[in-house]
C-alpha cells in the first residue's frame, strides 16, 4: 500500500496521499493486510454499507447478448493484463479480479472471501495456512486446476529477475527474503499436499494474511502460459480462471472480456461481454461524465468537483449513489524528530484547532464526513471493531496545550512548512490553504503553504530529513482487521520511521510519555497481529489506536465520501467502499433491463 504526498500512490502496502477526486484517485492503499475468523475463512452475503441496486425483474423481463462497458482510468500507469506484472495501482484491484481468481477474493467492503478455494484455515496460532480447493475448477481454456499450479505461479510473481510489483504481499511467506533475492530457492513456504490441498507456511502468525492472499498478485496462471516470452504480453485469453476470460486487449482503448464457460459460478444473464474503455488522462472525470450522460459508458464517479453540475441535473441526479461506509481516512501527519511537534502538546494543539464540521461542509463541501478516529468505519462493519472515541479537543484546548508545551506561535524559532506537489490542482490547493488557514485561527500557528515543488522533490526532501514535517495524507483500508495500526506506526514499520518517528527513545512532552507509548504501542499491534480470536484481537488493536490518537501520530480529518452515477436499466450490482463505484463482479446476480436500444455499446 503506500503512502506519499497529496496524490495517490501505493507501496508496500497501503496508502495514499491526496484528498482524491475520483474514486479511483488514489493507490489502494489498500490494503492493509486483512484477516480472518479464527475458525477459516467462509462464503459471505453482501455486508450492510455496501450499495447496489437490486434486481427486480423476472428473467423474462431482462435484456440479453449486453455489452456492458464500464471505465478505467489508469492514472498513467502502464496497462497490463498480467496479474504477475501489473503495478500495485488502485483500478487494477477491481478489474484484475473479473480475468483473475486466486483463493480468496474480497467482496464490496473489503472482507475476504472464498474464489476457487473450498476453504481457506489456519493452524492454532495463524503460522499456516491449508487451502482446500473447489471441485472442478478449470482455467478458462478448460484444462483443470492443481494444486501444484498454484505453486508455479507464485513462484513466477516472486522470480527475483522479474518481481512481482505486487510481491510485498507474499512478503509474511517463509523464505521470502532470500527467494527474491535469488537465494535459497528451494526453501520457499509452498507446498501441493495434493491436488486439491495447498499448504501456506509464513515466518511469522499472520491473523491478517487471507487479506494479502486475497490480493491479485496471488492469482493462479495455467503453467501452459507460464513460460511465455518475457519481453512480450503474452496471449493469455485461456489462462485465466476468473468469472471472465480477457478476449480482447489494446493499452491505449480497451479491454474485452467475455464469459468464462468453465467458472465455477454462474454468469450474468444478461451481460455477454463488458469493455473497459480506457479514459484519456486529462480531464478524466469530465470526460467519464459526459461518456455517461451521452450513454456511452454505464458507471462513472462523481468527485466533487462534479457533484453541483451532476445535483443542478434532474436525470443525473436521479441515478446519483452515494456509498453509506467509508473506507479511507484523510489526517494530518507529523514529524516528532522537527519542531514544533517534537511536543505531543503542539501536536494535540493541532488537533484541537480544526473545526471539522465546517471543514467537511464548508471547505470539502460534503466531500468528506468529520473523523476523530484514525481506522475507517466499515471495520464496523466487517470487523465488529468499534474505534476509541478520539481526542475531541476545542479551541480552548489549543491554548492550553501551547501555553503547557511553553510555545508562543508568534515566536517560534522553526517556522512550519506544508510542501503541496505543485502538479496538484488549484482547487486542491485551494482546500489545503483554508485548512491551513483553520488551524492558524485556532491555535495561531501560522504554517507556509509550499506549492513550488514537485512530488519528486518533496520526496527527496523528506528523505534528507528523515521526514516531513507537516503532510496531509489519505490511508486506505482493505481488510477484516485494524492492522493498518501496525502498517502505519509500528516500530518497524516503512511509514514510522522516516516519516513521523514515533519511536521508544522519544522524551517526555509534560505529561505525556511518547516514548513509552510507542513501546507499548508496539506490543500491542504484534499481539493483534498474531490473534486468530476477533474480539480479543480487537482489544489490542482498540487499546492501540488509543495510544496513536492520545500522541497525535495523525490527527483524523474526515472519512471520503464517494459517489457515483449509475443507469437505472444496471440493476443487482455491488459496489461499497472496497470497490467504489465500479462494482466488484458481475455475475448471476446482475442484469439488463430497459437498455434503450440507441445506447452505443463501444
Amino acid at each position: 500500500m503506500r503512502r506519499s504526498s497529496q496524490k495517490p500512490v501505493f507501496a508496500q502496502l497501503v496508502e495514499a496521499s491526496k484528498v482524491p477526486h475520483s474514486r479511483r484517485d488514489f493507490m489502494r492503499v489498500s490494503a492493509i493486510l486483512a484477516g480472518a475468523a479464527a475458525t477459516g475463512i467462509h462464503a459471505v452475503t453482501a455486508a450492510p454499507g455496501s450499495s447496489s441496486r437490486p434486481s427486480s425483474f423476472a428473467q423474462d423481463d431482462i435484456d440479453t447478448d449486453v455489452e456492458l462497458v464500464l471505465p478505467f482510468n489508469p492514472y498513467g500507469q502502464p496497462i497490463t493484463v498480467d496479474p504477475h506484472r501489473t503495478v500495485n495501482w488502485g483500478p487494477f484491484w477491481v478489474l484484475l479480479p473479473y480475468a483473475w481468481s486466486g483463493l480468496l477474493r474480497f467482496d464490496e467492503n473489503g472482507k475476504v472471501e472464498p474464489d476457487l478455494a473450498e476453504s481457506v484455515e489456519p493452524n492454532d496460532d495463524g503460522s499456516v495456512w491449508t487451502a482446500k480447493l473447489k471441485d472442478g475448477i478449470a482455467y478458462a481454456d478448460g484444462d483443470p486446476i492443481l494444486a501444484d499450479h498454484f505453486l508455479a505461479s507464485w513462484q513466477r510473481a516472486l522470480d527475483h529477475m522479474r518481481l512481482s510489483p505486487m510481491a510485498s504481499f507474499m512478503a509474511d511467506v517463509q523464505g521470502y527474503d532470500d527467494y527474491v533475492a535469488g537465494a535459497a530457492q528451494d526453501e520457499l513456504g509452498f507446498k501441493a499436499v495434493d491436488d486439491q490441498t495447498v499448504e501456506i507456511t509464513l515466518s511469522r502468525p499472520v491473523s491478517h494474511f487471507p487479506s494479502s492472499l486475497a490480493t491479485f498478485v496471488w492469482a493462479v496462471m495455467n503453467p501452459a502460459y507460464i513460460d511465455a516470452d518475457p519481453d512480450t504480453e503474452p496471449d493469455l485469453s485461456g489462462a485465466s480462471a476468473g468469472p471472465w476470460k480477457i478476449a480482447e486487449f489494446d493499452d491505449a482503448s480497451h479491454i474485452l472480456m467475455q464469459p468464462n464457460e468453465h467458472y465455477w459460478d454462474d454468469p450474468s444473464p444478461s451481460i455477454t461481454g463488458i469493455r473497459w474503455s480506457i479514459l484519456p488522462g486529462a480531464g478524466t472525470d469530465q470526460a467519464a461524465l459526459d461518456l455517461y450522460r451521452s450513454g456511452d459508458i454505464a458507471i462513472a464517479d462523481v468527485p466533487i468537483t462534479l457533484l453541483e453540475e451532476v445535483q443542478g441535473d434532474d436525470d443525473l441526479n436521479a441515478d446519483l449513489v452515494e456509498i453509506q461506509d467509508h473506507s479511507s481516512t484523510l489526517a494530518i501527519s507529523m514529524d516528532f524528530n522537527q519542531p514544533p511537534f517534537n511536543d505531543v502538546q503542539v501536536r494535540r494543539a493541532i488537533s484541537a484547532g480544526i473545526d471539522r464540521e465546517t471543514w467537511a461542509t464548508d471547505i470539502q463541501q460534503g466531500a468528506f464526513v468529520p473523523a476523530t478516529s484514525f481506522t475507517p468505519p466499515v471495520l464496523k462493519t466487517i470487523a465488529n471493531y468499534e474505534a476509541p472515541e478520539g481526542l475531541n479537543l476545542t479551541a480552548k484546548d489549543a491554548k492550553k496545550l501551547l501555553k503547557d508545551a511553553k510555545i508562543d506561535p508568534d515566536e517560534l524559532e522553526t517556522g512550519v512548512t506544508y510542501f503541496q506537489p505543485a502538479t496538484d490542482s488549484t482547487d486542491d490547493m485551494d482546500r489545503a490553504q483554508k485548512l491551513l488557514d483553520m488551524i492558524a485561527a485556532g491555535t495561531g500557528i501560522e504554517i507556509t503553504h509550499d506549492t513550488s515543488l514537485t512530488r519528486e522533490q518533496i520526496t527527496a526532501l523528506r528523505q534528507d530529513n528523515g521526514g516531513l514535517q507537516f503532510d496531509i495524507v489519505q490511508w486506505w483500508l482493505a481488510s477484516e482487521t485494524p492492522s493498518i495500526l501496525e502498517l502505519v506506526a509500528s516500530q518497524d514499520s516503512a511509514y514510522n520511521v522516516g516519516w513521523t518517528n514515533w519511536t521508544p527513545d522519544l522524551e517526555k512532552s509534560g505529561d505525556f510519555t511518547p516514548g513509552d507509548d510507542a513501546t507499548t504501542f508496539n506490543d500491542l499491534v504484534t499481539k493483534a497481529d498474531a490473534t486468530l480470536d476477533e474480539e480479543t484481537r480487537n482489544a489490542s488493536y482498540k487499546q492501540a489506536e488509543g495510544l496513536f490518537l492520545k500522541n497525535a501520530v495523525y490527527v483524523p480529518l474526515g472519512y471520503w465520501v464517494q459517489r457515483y452515477v449509475q443507469h437505472p436499466w444496471l440493476q443487482g450490482t455491488r459496489q461499497g467502499p472496497w470497490s467504489g463505484s465500479t462494482p466488484v463482479r458481475v455475475d448471476k446476480d446482475v442484469t439488463v433491463s430497459g437498455k434503450p436500444e440507441s445506447t452505443p455499446t463501444a
